[in-house]
Parts: C-alpha cells; sequence; structure tokens
C-alpha cells in the first residue's frame, strides 16, 4: 500500500486541477433524525444535492464494512437502512456510463464513502471494496495518527488534487507519494473530501466511442460526538418541526443559532433572563429563523422575551441578551452561506435543512459579544 503511483504510464494521468465546477459527486451525508438510516445526493457540493437529478444515481448500490446494503429512492436522495451496529465504513458506487458533455464524450464512475473514525490499514482489503474504483479512506497509521489515502487500482495515488469541503470555500490539497493528506481537524466537525483520477484509454461502450474515463470519489468523515453522530441533530430537526411545522435551512439556521448562544452565555432553555432580538425582512425564509430561535432558547413573543423587528436582507442579524450578566452576543449569517439556502424550491428544503443542522458552526454564521444595547 506505499507504494508510489506510477504517473509514467502512458494511458493514466491522476487529475492535476479540481473537479470543475460542473462536476457532480455522489455524497454520503451526515445522519439526519433516523440514525438507523443513511442518505446519498448527487450534486456539486456535498448537499443538499439536486432533486430533479436523482435518476442518475437510482442505481447505486450501497454497502456497510463490504456487506450489500437495502436502497430506496427519495425525492432527493437516496436511503440506505443500517445494521445494527453501524458499520465502520459505508461505500456506495455508482456507473453513469457514457455520458456526453461540450463536445467530448466519456464514463463517469462514482464512488463515495463515508466513516466516523479511521479503520485500520491492512483490514481495508477484507471490507471488499472494488479495487478498480477510486477510494478515499481515512486509515490509522502503524505509529499512530491518521491520514485520508487515495488509492486507485490497489496503489497509492501520488500528487493527486483533494478538495476539502468544510466551511465556507472548499480548500485543495495534493497528496504526497503515499497517496496521502493529514487527517482534517475533525474536532472541528464533519468534513466531506472529494478527488479525481482520469484513465485516458480510449474506448468503446454499449456501441458508443468514449476518450477517456472518469473515476469520481468522495469521502465523508463525521466523527462521533456532539452534534456529529445524529442524536443533537435528531433533536435540533425535531425541536424545530415542533415549532414552525418543518425543518427547513431557514428555520435549523435559526436553531443553531439560539444553541450557539446558550452555550456561550451559559443559560439554560427556557431562562427569562433571555432576550432574542431577532432583525430581518418581513418574507417568509429570513423570518423562519425566529421560530428556530423560539425552538431552541425557549423564548417566545409570548414572553416577550422573542421579538423579530423589520430590517432589510444585508442587515440581518440576531442579537441574544443575558440580561441579568448584561453580556449580548449578535449573529450574523455568512453571505455564502446565506446564499446557498435562498429561494430553494420546495422539494429540497428538508434535505436542505437536514445538511444546515450538520454543518459546523463556523460554516453558517459569525458571533461576536458586542457592548451594544440590543434593540
Amino acid at each position: 500500500m506505499t507504494q508510489r503511483f506510477s504517473i509514467g504510464m502512458a494511458w493514466l494521468i491522476a487529475c492535476l486541477a479540481a473537479a470543475p465546477v460542473r462536476a457532480h459527486e455522489l455524497w454520503f451525508q451526515p445522519r439526519g433524525e433516523e440514525p438507523a438510516v443513511v442518505r446519498l445526493t448527487f450534486g456539486d457540493s456535498p448537499a443538499p444535492g439536486e432533486a430533479e437529478r436523482v435518476a442518475e444515481i437510482a442505481h447505486a448500490k450501497v454497502w456497510g464494512d463490504g456487506l450489500p446494503l437495502d436502497v430506496r429512492r427519495l425525492p432527493d436522495g437516496l436511503e440506505a437502512r443500517l445494521p445494527t451496529r453501524r458499520p465502520g465504513v459505508l461505500s456506495a458506487y455508482a456507473d453513469r456510463g457514457v455520458v456526453d458533455y461540450q463536445g467530448d464524450s466519456f464514463v463517469i464512475q462514482l464512488a463515495a464513502y463515508a466513516q466516523s473514525g479511521p479503520v485500520p490499514a491492512g483490514e481495508v482489503p477484507k471490507l471488499g471494496l472494488g479495487d478498480d474504483q477510486l477510494r478515499l479512506l481515512l486509515v490509522a497509521g502503524d505509529a499512530g495518527g491518521s491520514a485520508v489515502r487515495a488509492t486507485w487500482k490497489g496503489k497509492p495515488v501520488a500528487d493527486l488534487v483533494v478538495t476539502v469541503f468544510r466551511g465556507v470555500k472548499p480548500t485543495e490539497v495534493r497528496t504526497d507519494a503515499q497517496g496521502e493528506i493529514p487527517c482534517p481537524d475533525l474536532g472541528k466537525g464533519p468534513v466531506s473530501l472529494s478527488a479525481t483520477v482520469m484513465d485516458k484509454t480510449p474506448g468503446k461502450r454499449d456501441g458508443r466511442d468514449y476518450t477517456h474515463v472518469r473515476y469520481k470519489a468522495t469521502l465523508a468523515i463525521s466523527p462521533a460526538g456532539r452534534g456529529q453522530d445524529g442524536p443533537s441533530q435528531a433533536e435540533c430537526l425535531a425541536r424545530v418541526k415542533e415549532i414552525h411545522g418543518a425543518a427547513g435551512p431557514w428555520a435549523v439556521a435559526g436553531y443553531r443559532i439560539g444553541e450557539r448562544a446558550l452555550k456561550e452565555l451559559g443559560l439554560p432553555r427556557h431562562s427569562f433572563s433571555l432576550l432574542v432580538i431577532h432583525r430581518s425582512p418581513t418574507e417568509v425564509q429570513y423570518s423562519c429563523m425566529a421560530d428556530g430561535l423560539q425552538a431552541a432558547t425557549g423564548a417566545s413573543p409570548g414572553k416577550l422575551n422573542l421579538k423579530v423587528k423589520g430590517a432589510t436582507a444585508r442587515e440581518l442579524k440576531t442579537v441574544v441578551e443575558d440580561r441579568k450578566a448584561r453580556r449580548r452576543l449578535t449573529f450574523v449569517l455568512r453571505p455564502e452561506f446565506a446564499q446557498s439556502i435562498r429561494d430553494l424550491p420546495p422539494d429540497r428544503l428538508e434535505a436542505a435543512g437536514r445538511r444546515v443542522a450538520g454543518l459546523p458552526d463556523d460554516a453558517i454564521f459569525t458571533v461576536a459579544e458586542t457592548t451594544a444595547e440590543a434593540k
């Protein structure tokens, strides 16, 4: 597993650039309300996926530790039911066949993996994962620690660009001679990665010529613990639904702000010391955040400690105050995050809400302690 990937092979090159903007991948999603299932989506980023293109991955197969799982199609993706003992490694494959794009014809092979922790490198062959697919796996090192390793046809892929999705903007890193990159800081929450290898051997399939094959892989790492492995997310979504009627992304964002505010201020839910001021346009989606704030904090209009005040979309912010301690926190949605959930069609709201429930805080909002009066 430490042999260097031969880039001198004329019929193969590793992609030396990130996947193109319109590239689509197969992604495992963090667990939502039901920890006994796992969801997959299809899109150019980890979530929420493109509901209108689910048919393109409807034939995907899913395994848990190498054992096949039952898969069913949902309006916004796929769902596989998990065994009682959650597998250490989830894997999925989908063959998109020959694709015509911008005057070229090529084959796309999709692979997706999900882990909550590293697997010993020596155990990987026992999982039965296809060597013909590109693998991205979190593996444990012999001397301790862990790394993300890219392999194809059983050999490490050196100098491969891996795109890391966490927070607002994806970043890129190249694998070393062993096909590895350092494990992302899992203390910051879930992270997703993607990479592509191209086999430039032309061929013919089902009577159609193609110029090359693209092997694409993603890895979702959701470390076990608060906010990553299910219970906190399920609680978030359930509480938002109880107050709001549905767990869309804007209401869930409000919940996440309220949850963080209680943690920072050291206050319990339903504290009468709380004052929550939400400034937003009087439009559904922006105002939905107020219901999420109520679900998280227990503040409410009836108790006169949750107030919604008019503002423009550019002035959107939430101030949470501990009136007894005279501490105030100002929360502002990150512009890129707000843009990603603005004006979504109804059939994508549920998936987007699940995505927001699993994001790290710093991907959703900024927070600052302020001395200004909450008004």
